[in-house]
């Protein structure tokens, strides 16, 4: 797919038409979609509309879906092998396509016999932001990524550097994560989902434990 095809449609952009008869946001994925061999675009498609479409072989795992936030239209087959990997990690309420972003990021440093086990993000942190720090739970090592202007900028801790975890409840849904790294040093994660902290508090036991043995 050239870039050339990408730039002459913008799924972002509407008639007044398609506007009206769009989907209330939901906050899931909505994907446009384009054949192979075509230059028109259509669409937006939730993952199970897409789905249905493959099993009625009206689309091709070789056609192409885009959806914000993508850098260019990619095929079905590489897109939704991400999203079926991600799929377990969005089950507390997490930003789908942030856990996509986080996914991305992390798969690529990750070790021989490493896997990710869980994928946290936090909520927006004000009215004007959009920004959110992330943690991925490796069974190896504890990843902690926040936005910043210049992209993603990350650091990474060894479960056997973690002398402990704490959370802390903030009230409207929200609460701490806290984690100690060689008893001295303590980073705090606000504004994560309580589900979400409840989750990683457990499983920072679990491997913690792990890596003690």
């Amino acid at each position: 797919m050239t870039a050339t095809i990408a730039a002459d449609y913008d799924p972002l952009e509407m008639s007044e038409n398609e506007a009206n008869a769009a989907p209330e946001e939901t906050g899931e994925i909505q994907f446009s979609v384009m054949r192979r061999n075509e230059d028109t675009a259509f669409g937006p498609y939730t993952i199970e509309e897409i789905f249905a479409l493959l099993q009625d072989d009206q689309l091709s795992r070789q056609d192409y879906v885009y959806y914000e936030g993508m850098e260019d239209w990619a095929p079905i087959e590489e897109v939704f092998d991400i999203q079926e990997q991600i799929s377990h990690f969005v089950d507390d309420g997490q930003d789908r396509m942030k856990v996509a972003q986080i996914f991305q990021e992390v798969s690529p440093m990750l070790a021989n016999g490493e896997d990710i086990y869980y994928i946290a993000v936090q909520e927006k942190t004000g009215l004007l932001t959009k920004q959110k720090a992330a943690i991925a739970m490796t069974n190896k090592r504890l990843f902690l990524l926040h936005e910043k202007r210049s992209g993603l900028e990350l650091e990474t801790h060894r479960w056997d550097s973690v002398t402990n975890t704490l959370m802390k409840d903030e009230g409207h849904g929200l609460a701490t994560f806290s984690i100690l790294l060689n008893r001295e040093k303590r980073l705090d994660i606000p504004h994560l989902p309580n589900a979400q902290v409840k989750r990683l508090f457990q499983l920072a036991q679990e491997l913690g434990e792990v890596a003690g043995e």
